[in-house]
């Protein structure tokens, strides 16, 4: 090959791609050990792409670079790029520029995905908020090791954040440390020690960085999966979450069930057990307004106020109920409405005087064991009726509507409506415009059709589509309810559960499950307070003043338990009272997102992110050397002539001069073996000017090679522009001389990348 190749300093290239490669690796391995946390394998393939998509970017810009921190600069923008991408690229310019309304976004995810850890048991479902911490979290570990090895050169450092990602189960449940991710993680820590010497050798670094990788995803398949006990004794097992605020509309699909509590009761009815109230109705759903309460103050909930709104002339039944909470674990207390005292409960919980709802910043409803005494309103219908239609101002936030309501929402209340003469009524109508026929209940028509959620467009869509489960139903009824004048929230919780007779004590107890959790609305009436309906389809529970009521015998009760298909209506004769999981969708968004799409996209993309780093790379080397022309160095220049040509087929050879080489660039195929050296099927440089532009780069890299003085140097400097004009003129002409096949396979795998790679690799092991 010419001299001048001869004579450079090659670029650690090795060991930038060695350091990747190993600190992926190490990344995706440490991940695995949150597998005792997190439900499912679709967590693990979003956070690892996001490391790995962020290394190659920061490998790739660094191969072209000799500035340190340039590729740091990279990692970091490439790092919010692939996070806009995954999580916010309808808020992106083309998907991918973030804007204000992205670092919006991004804010959401990380307080609904902070508020998701806080709630959920173990092993949770890793929602949108959870997944956007942990492509976060992925992607900023994966920079913290680039930066310890490549630009702090200090690589025992990269232990620090890997033992931090293994150590996060022990945090949780120190049951919960998996010893063998310890020994995964040091391995693939010692990888990065090996890659970082070039005194190590490559195939031993090789060798254990692979045996980690096949580890890490070979024994958390072979390994029993961590799932919830089904018991109804509390603190055995692990826990399973309840959060009445996140999506758990997949646990809506899932035929395991697990005991949430049981509960006896002096009153006559089953009790609905209240958990949150979502009263909030913005344009993306409706949400909670969580209370003032005081975690240390005096508002605990052995002495609760009377609920908002009650006259004294509406009849009021005390009751008194026990609970005694299974395996689950959360943050919101179930309990009957209203409650006026709870007592037994461990830890500090807090009420809000708004909702009265009960919650705790800091202990778990896992194991409680605890007495609730409520008083339930039961006004006669005439009463409700004579409410007062005005709306005190202490209410009036019940009226709020979001501003993308679509039109059909108003417009359908008042037809449903037409005709009634209170508030009552109106109320009543729009229960029995649910329940009389025209709507069927289904799981999974909402997901597939591409409407599942609360917010307005899912409404919208709900009326048009008539087919959805719970969540549907109870935020239709309150948003119609609204735009008649009445205030409306949603109240989420359990419903009844089924009836026992305790074996023991010989008195009736409920025992309710995971699968009976559930949304209704409540409606407001001035004097009455709050009041239920139920307006899903299939429901028994309707309250006993809704003389009104018409149970239409197309809509028989559903075993919410058991999906069923869309459309159609439920089938006679399964059990009643199931419950849903979902009751607010994460993060607000109106339609969950398509995982599977998400998925092959991830694939698709980390295999294009792979296939495209040679080609990368030999863009990012351009680019330096045409840079460095603009500074007079003409070298470059020659070296780019020489990859160019060997991405395009031709031989080179160590011996050869500038001359010698520039020689056999233009030879004639008719005097000389040209198919020797050449390109397979292509032809050497023979435009007139194309070999006057190579002459003038040869004669320019003689010129520099043997320069001394300042003045040839500045010469050199001024004929700059002309010779990358040359160097483009002879790029050029090289190209054309092969078929388009030819030039397609230089693009995306240039020997030149791929040959320097490996050469530099023997070099290490000859002077191992």
């Amino acid at each position: 090959m010419a001299g001048s190749r001869r004579g450079r300093t090659l670029r650690p290239t090795i060991p930038t791609a060695a350091s990747s490669g190993a600190t992926a690796v190490a990344v995706v391995v440490a991940l695995g050990g949150l597998n005792q946390l997190l439900v499912g394998g679709l967590w693990w393939l979003i956070s690892g792409a996001v490391a790995v998509l962020v290394v190659i970017a920061i490998g790739a810009v660094r191969y072209g670079t000799r500035r340190p921190l340039v590729p740091t600069a990279a990692g970091a923008v490439a790092l919010v790029v692939v996070l806009t991408l995954f999580f916010a690229a309808d808020t992106a310019l083309l998907g991918l520029i973030p804007t204000p309304a992205t670092v919006g976004r991004f804010g959401d995810l990380l307080v609904s995905g902070a508020a998701s850890i806080q709630e959920q048991g173990v092993p949770a479902t890793a929602v949108p908020g959870i997944l956007f911490i942990l492509g976060l979290g992925a992607g900023l570990v994966a920079f913290s090791i680039d930066t310890f090895v490549m630009v702090a050169r200090s690589p025992a450092l990269a232990g620090i954040p890997l033992i931090a990602i293994v150590a996060v189960p022990g945090f949780v449940d120190p049951d919960f440390t998996d010893p063998f991710y310890f020994v995964l993680a040091g391995a693939t820590w010692l990888l990065i020690l090996y890659v970082a010497s070039p005194r190590t050798q490559p195939a031993v670094a090789v060798g254990v960085g692979a045996v980690a990788m096949v580890a890490a995803l070979v024994i958390p398949v072979a390994l029993p999966e961590v799932e919830p006990v089904e018991t109804s004794t509390p603190g055995d097992g692990y826990a399973t979450g309840l959060n009445p605020i996140i999506d758990l509309g997949d646990d809506l699909r899932r035929p395991d069930a697990v005991v949430a509590l049981t509960y006896t009761t002096t009153s006559e009815e089953r009790q609905y057990l209240r958990m949150a109230t979502l009263d909030d109705f913005t344009d993306s759903a409706w949400e909670p307004t969580i209370g003032s309460g005081d975690p240390d103050g005096d508002d605990g909930p052995e002495e609760i106020a009377a609920a908002p709104g009650r006259a004294g002339d509406v009849a009021v039944v005390e009751s008194t109920t026990e609970i005694s909470m299974g395996n689950v674990r959360g943050r919101w207390l179930p309990a009957p409405y209203a409650p006026r005292s709870i007592t037994g409960l461990v830890g500090r919980w807090v009420w809000d005087p708004e909702t009265l709802n009960v919650r705790s910043e800091r202990s778990s409803v896992r194991g409680q064991e605890y007495v609730v005494t409520s008083e339930a309103a039961v006004p006669t219908s005439d009463q409700l009726r004579a409410a007062d239609p005005l709306v005190a101002a202490d209410f009036q936030a019940y009226l709020e509507l979001p501003d993308g309501l679509p039109p059909i929402v108003a417009q359908q209340a008042l037809d449903v409506t037409a005709g009634a003469a209170t508030n009552y009524d109106r109320a009543v109508a729009l229960q029995s415009y649910f329940r009389g026929g025209e709507f069927t209940y289904s799981e999974d028509a909402p997901v597939e059709s591409g409407y599942d959620g609360t917010g307005p467009g899912v409404i919208g869509r709900f009326l048009e589509e008539k087919s959805g489960y719970c969540v549907h139903f109870a935020s239709a009824m309150a948003a119609m309810a609204r735009t008649l004048d009445i205030p409306a929230r949603i109240g989420v919780g359990f419903t009844t559960g089924n009836e026992v007779r305790n074996s023991t004590t010989g008195e009736d107890e409920y025992t309710v499950t995971t699968d009976e959790l559930h949304a209704w609305p409540e409606l407001y009436f001035a004097n009455v307070g709050w009041v239920r309906f139920e307006p899903t389809v299939g429901r028994t529970n309707v309250p006993q003043f809704n003389e009104a009521v018409v149970d239409d015998p197309a809509t028989p009760d559903i075993d919410e338990s058991t999906a069923t298909p869309a459309p159609t209506a439920a089938p006679e004769g399964v059990a009643p009272d199931r419950g849903d999981a979902g009751a607010v969708p994460e993060g607000g968004a109106d339609a969950g997102p398509d995982w599977n799409a998400i998925v092959l996209g991830l694939a698709a993309l980390a295999l294009l992110g792979v296939l495209s780093v040679p080609a990368f790379a030999r863009f990012a080397k351009r680019r330096a050397r045409v840079h460095d022309l603009h500074h007079g160095s003409a070298l470059g220049a020659w070296e780019e002539v020489q990859d160019t040509a060997l991405d395009l087929g031709w031989q080179l050879t160590d011996a050869e001069t500038p001359r010698q080489f520039a020689d056999r660039l233009t030879v004639d195929r008719d005097t000389r073996e040209f198919g020797a050296t050449g390109p397979v099927g292509g032809s050497p440089v023979s435009d007139p000017a194309a070999v006057a532009a190579l002459e003038r780069l040869r004669a320019a890299v003689e010129l520099e090679s043997f320069a001394r003085s300042g003045g040839e140097r500045a010469a050199r400097a001024e004929s700059a522009s002309a010779t990358a004009a040359d160097l483009h003129a002879v790029l050029l002409a090289l190209r054309a001389g092969v078929d388009r096949r030819v030039r397609l396979r230089a693009a995306l795998a240039p020997a030149s990348v791929l040959a320097r790679w490996f050469a530099v690799g023997a070099r290490w092991r000859n002077q191992r």
